[in-house]
């Protein structure tokens, strides 16, 4: 006989299944960031998870999905964002993420009142829940086509919609990229592999501008946004450089 699996809202003791299963779930998945489980672990500091579900079976925990608030530039409101959402390797394939789904969008809807939810991610799939494009939601991070929505009373809201910032992290691999600019720091830009597909993550996200000679420049403003230590570190190695070259004599040091 199948063993029987069940959903239910997460308590304290699922939190480190719910991280390690994360991570191996999206390992092999193409689009991942490699943050999905810092993002659950943010939203739940922030007191921002409005649904978080697993999925168990005999005692483990096989899948989880995540529901958190969005914001919509026209001002409505009761909308949003699903995701992050996993299930196990060994378990995909059988509709256990479908069911997670299903199980979220129900709480949202008749139990928290949501008027609507959002997620980034393949039509093909999420139509089958009801989600389409609206050309008129805008997620500035994401490309139009995979930007889907699914209203559950009333019209659809008109305007740019972000996640919380719980979303906004930086994978290991953006930082390690990060850290060499901030280290290597030029007043002219520091010259890079702009083929390196890190390097061009960091140019679409604005925390990297390309400059002439296959150089870039950080932007210490926009990584704020996403790691304020890291851009402090920045303006301090912008300070440093700054007073190097406005001082002769360390300029002839430096030279």
């Amino acid at each position: 006989m199948d063993p029987i699996m069940k959903i239910r809202p997460e308590n304290k003791d699922d939190h480190d299944a719910i991280s390690k299963n994360t991570i191996v779930a999206y390992e092999d998945y193409p689009f991942r960031q490699q943050t999905e489980h810092l993002i659950i672990d943010d939203l739940r500091k922030a007191d921002a998870l409005t649904v978080s579900l697993v999925a168990e079976v005999d005692g483990q925990v096989i899948g989880h999905m995540a529901v958190s608030p969005v914001t919509i530039s026209d001002g409505a409101s009761d909308w949003y964002g699903l995701g992050p959402i996993s299930v196990l390797p060994e378990f995909q394939g059988l509709g256990i993420g479908g069911k997670l789904i299903k199980a979220g969008l129900s709480r949202l809807m008749n139990g928290i009142g949501g008027r609507g939810c959002v997620l980034v991610g393949p039509p093909n799939f999420y139509c089958m829940f009801g989600f389409t494009n609206y050309p008129q939601l805008i997620h500035e991070d994401s490309p139009q086509e995979l930007f889907l929505a699914l209203p559950f009373a009333g019209k659809v809201p008109c305007g740019t919609v972000k996640f919380h910032p719980a979303f906004m992290q930086l994978a290991e691999v953006e930082k390690d990229v990060v850290v060499d600019v901030i280290i290597d720091y030029a007043m002219a830009g520091v010259k890079m592999d702009l083929e390196n597909p890190t390097v061009q993550r960091l140019i679409d996200k604005g925390i990297l501008m390309e400059m002439p000679g296959h150089k870039v420049i950080m932007r210490p403003t926009v990584l704020e946004e996403y790691d304020p230590r890291l851009a402090s570190l920045t303006q301090f190695r912008m300070t440093e450089m700054g007073r190097v070259h406005k001082n002769p004599f360390m300029a002839a040091i430096k030279s």
